[in-house]
């Protein structure tokens, strides 16, 4: 009987969903610069800037672009949605980021932006690069202050936050906070590095009453336990020979 009835409830779920929750979709780009460079990004990672333009355009036309924090608010008290709306986020904070901003403002689009307050030094990043990446600087980030631009957190160093005690992720969380608070674009959210967490994380980001944004593939009809994301696939043509620099 209770299968049954299962059923019955996620069939119901489904229609609701289909005819009168339009989900909101959270999309995630990485490094986006006019030609690809191995020492400064990996492949899977990165969007050419004419592609990351004509895909916003793109979403421009199906969605409602609004920011993160007024996507929080609807999927925590939206009973009926019928307009479809979505969301641009960026992940790890590399300078060259600074250089879509322009582009954004001219279309009056909204992003989020996450970083690692670790790297603001310029200096402080070692990884699997071949070179040193650039990343945003503590004058970089004074400097951004579009009313479409909000700033969270990617951890305050971009590590696997799923293989650290609980202790050691409020440290990594209050540190983030401590270093952004100030800014008058922070938000209290939190982007697992690599989409990685656990149930330990999960509970320290909810003492601290910081939101999880997570890196699923799945779409937001109301929250739960976090925030969605997809990522766009970067764009293969300027990876053909002749394309890398």
């Amino acid at each position: 009987m209770s299968s049954i009835v299962n059923k019955i409830i996620k069939r119901v779920r489904k229609a609701y969903h289909s005819l009168l929750l339009s989900p909101i979709e959270v999309w995630v780009f990485h490094a986006v610069t006019p030609t690809f460079n191995p020492a400064f990004c990996l492949p899977e990672d990165w969007n050419s800037t004419l592609d990351f333009e004509r895909t916003v355009k793109k979403l421009k036309k199906k969605y409602t672009i609004i920011s993160l924090e007024e996507a929080y608010q609807k999927l925590r008290k939206d009973l009926f949605r019928f307009k479809r709306y979505a969301v641009l986020t960026c992940d790890d904070g590399f300078k060259s980021t600074l250089a879509i901003l322009p582009f954004l403002a001219s279309e009056g689009v909204p992003i989020t932006l996450f970083i690692n307050p670790k790297y603001l030094d310029g200096v402080s990043f070692r990884g699997n690069y071949t070179a040193h990446p650039e990343y945003i600087n503590e004058s970089d980030l004074k400097g951004i202050d579009s009313p479409l631009v909000t700033i969270g957190m990617h951890g305050f160093e971009h590590i696997d936050c799923s293989e650290q005690s609980a202790a050691e992720f409020r440290d990594s969380a209050t540190a983030c906070i401590k270093t952004l608070e100030t800014h008058p674009r922070f938000v209290p959210f939190f982007a697992y590095p690599w989409g990685k967490y656990s149930a330990a994380t999960q509970q320290v980001l909810m003492e601290l009453n910081i939101t999880p944004v997570l890196c699923d593939g799945a779409s937001n009809y109301r929250y739960h336990n976090g925030i969605s994301r997809k990522c766009i696939e970067a764009s293969r043509t300027d990876l053909a020979p002749g394309g890398l620099v």
